[in-house]
């Protein structure tokens, strides 16, 4: 069965890579528009979008962003990002923010822009974490918090990271997937000091760069 909705969540994909050409408004509108109609919890709607263009806040924006992700990020001529009031949503503005943010990305590839989603949430809100960083250089509000970054623009590259197979994350009526059993190898790993710590959930600003 062929659908164009279905056709465009597969053929999306996150994009490192822009030209810097500038994005038409009415690229811009329908992404900012597919934001706006995100379902939210009670309706609250408790989301607010910064639209960024100007070059010298990329750049600073893109300085803080962890990881791989901020390559040629500030060529984007264009970085959404996405913000939410948890005083209005006290329950479920994580999830405000992310469906919000699918829905832009979503719709962006549906125009033929490219789009990234740069995850800066900080888990535990600390004080130097990258979110909190990027709070202060946007100027946002100590009780909103800031979900994600959306940058959008003409990507270089196609990209084609493929899924798994349906089959192998589907369950009926209980979960039933079996866990796998750990090797002699593994076990004996496990006796080793562990020599290098990769991530600490302990710690936000650790998370971040897988989160990014």
């Amino acid at each position: 069965m062929s659908n164009s909705l279905l056709k465009i969540i597969k053929e999306r994909r996150s994009n490192f890579r822009f030209n810097s050409t500038p994005i038409k408004d009415e690229q811009l509108n329908l992404v900012l528009e597919a934001g706006r109609w995100a379902p939210s919890w009670a309706n609250t709607q408790p989301w607010r979008f910064i639209v960024i263009k100007d070059k010298e806040t990329k750049e600073k924006i893109c300085s803080m962003v962890m990881g791989i992700t901020n390559i040629n990020m500030k060529d984007a001529p264009v970085c959404i990002a996405v913000c939410v009031n948890t005083k209005e949503d006290p329950f479920h503005f994580i999830e405000d923010g992310a469906v919000a943010t699918q829905n832009m990305a979503l719709a962006a590839h549906s125009t033929g822009l490219g789009s990234c989603w740069l995850g800066v949430f900080s888990l535990h809100d600390e004080k130097k974490s990258t979110e909190r960083k990027i709070k202060q250089t946007l100027k946002i509000p100590d009780h909103w918090r800031l979900i994600s970054l959306l940058p959008v623009g003409i990507p270089k590259i196609k990209e084609t990271k493929s899924r798994k197979e349906l089959s192998n994350i589907l369950d009926f009526n209980s979960f039933s997937a079996r866990e796998k059993k750990a090797s002699k190898l593994d076990i004996e790993n496990k006796k080793k000091p562990e020599t290098k710590k990769f991530l600490s959930p302990s710690s936000a600003r650790e998370i971040e760069p897988a989160l990014v």
